[in-house]
């Protein structure tokens, strides 16, 4: 029975698979979706656990059939959007993300955290798989480390059997731009020049402020009538890039600006088009109009995240740095409304954002206290709350404990027992199968045994040796008192 557990955890440990066996496997994973054609899908891509957080992440996501989707845009958490970046390949079948996480937003013993969203517009029938990959994912230790890959899948709904022109459907925000697709979905002798003029029915509810175009296209023309209700477009294929038997083709992305909030949408139609083939066959396509809603979004309070130190988080300095993330989904949290109070066991203390010891970086939205700096100490159990306005007047409120030393009470000191003593808890003087899965807890975790204890990697691996040998942990009494002593039974 130990010949094999002694081989199961070999191979554990030549794969990096500790952390899985001991229950802290992490997954990176995409979501699956279906949707119809013309319309879009934001695809949440998370992380299932993050023991010790995570620093900075680069992952890429392609569509496998990129006939039958577009990658549009992406997405990320409003704090975590400061050091966030993606590029788009220019056909729309992949995406390159990287994030680095300069805030401490994704915390040790995160879990279910959403790293960014992708989103995916249907563009022909069928389905495809949507694939996840890992370039690179480091700790808040600065540990690189492997994880589990969870791809998706898209269905998107059937597209009409001749050729056909399609209008987008998509929403978008009062006051934002939406890029709204014209998309052809089929072709049978390729694509030379193309052109099309779209209106908006409801005037009232949005505007065509511009159009952009794909890499193949030149000779663009675009024309958007006074009220800005219409929009005609026109483009050549410079490249020769859309080809005959060619699927899924966007042709051009009308923008629009959202006004008005309604439910209902509004539908976009398209007037006319004409198509021109590489034979120099010309005419109009069968047409499908699309829809834009408009919506209004309840003004969000502030929100508050990655506080240092850490809710319930026990200390041993007694001036800590406090820090915390502000932010707000669509207006600018006011300086002067931040206000943090720490109250401990004996005073109360406010800071602003012009307080001794405090800072306001506006460009990363943390708000920073060094109380170090200003030769405050705090003591005992200490309740922190913090709150803020944003330029609307939405007040957001926060407040999280954390424990320092009381008064002049020093930190713990180290622990009187070795490593070897606290894990024996049977005292038998060696290490048992439950003793020595508990030594390797600590150690995946870097947890301390007692203050001022850890395993590190060289103990580690000697204490696995002297369970596989069944050694003893610690030479007996006799042996440390009279080493070089003789025993001969008479």
């Amino acid at each position: 029975m130990r010949q094999v557990f002694i081989i199961v955890l070999g191979v554990l440990a030549s794969a990096g698979l500790f952390g899985s066996f001991l229950g802290y496997a992490q997954t990176v994973s995409i979501k699956s979706d279906q949707l119809s054609l013309g319309a879009a899908v934001w695809l949440p891509i998370t992380i299932n656990a993050a023991p010790n957080g995570l620093q900075r992440y680069t992952v890429s996501v392609t569509v496998d059939a990129p006939e039958i989707a577009h990658i549009e845009e992406v997405r990320f958490p409003e704090p975590l959007r400061d050091f966030a970046s993606f590029q788009i390949a220019p056909n729309g079948n992949a995406v390159q993300i990287s994030v680095r996480d300069e805030n401490d937003v994704i915390v040790s013993g995160a879990q279910q955290t959403l790293l960014a969203e992708v989103k995916i517009r249907g563009t022909f029938g069928g389905r495809t798989g949507v694939t996840l990959a890992i370039r690179e994912i480091v700790d808040d230790r600065l540990n690189s480390f492997n994880v589990a890959v969870a791809n998706g899948q898209l269905t998107v709904a059937a597209a009409p059997s001749a050729p056909t022109l399609v209008v987008g459907v998509d929403g978008v925000l009062v006051g934002d731009t939406v890029r709204v697709p014209i998309i052809l979905t089929s072709t049978v002798g390729g694509v030379q020049s193309y052109r099309a003029r779209v209106r908006l029915d409801r005037r009232d509810i949005a505007t065509f402020v511009g159009a952009e175009f794909p890499f193949f296209a030149d000779q663009q023309e675009v024309s958007i009538t006074p009220d800005g209700d219409e929009i005609t477009i026109s483009a050549r294929d410079g490249v020769n890039a859309v080809q005959a038997g060619a699927k899924g083709i966007i042709l051009a992305w009308l923008i629009l600006r959202g006004d008005l909030p309604t439910m209902d949408g509004s539908p976009l139609r398209l007037l006319s088009n004409n198509i021109t083939e590489d034979n120099n066959n010309s005419g109009p396509l069968p047409s499908k109009d699309g829809l834009l809603t408009v919506i209004r979004l309840e003004n969000l309070p502030p929100e508050f995240f990655g506080p240092q130190p850490r809710d319930q988080e026990t200390l041993g300095d007694r001036s800590p740095l406090v820090q915390i993330t502000i932010s707000d989904d669509k207006n600018e949290v006011l300086s002067e409304t931040i206000q943090l109070t720490l109250q401990d066991e004996v005073q109360t203390l406010q800071f602003n954002w012009q307080s001794p010891g405090a800072s306001w970086d506006q460009t990363t939205h943390l708000f920073t206290v060094n109380l170090k700096a200003i030769g405050v100490q705090l003591s005992g159990n200490v309740q922190a709350r913090i709150r803020a306005r944003d330029r609307q007047g939405t007040e957001g409120r926060f407040q999280w404990r954390f424990t320092v030393p009381r008064g002049e009470t020093p930190p713990p000191p180290p622990s009187a027992k070795t490593i070897e003593e606290l894990l024996d808890t049977d005292g038998d003087n060696r290490l048992n199968d439950l003793e020595i899965l508990r030594a390797l807890d600590f150690w995946i975790k870097g947890a301390e045994l007692a203050p001022g204890l850890k395993i590190d990697d060289l103990k580690m691996l000697a204490l696995i040796d002297k369970w596989i040998k069944s050694a003893p942990l610690r030479p007996s009494a006799k042996a440390r008192l009279f080493p070089s002593v003789l025993y001969v039974p008479f």
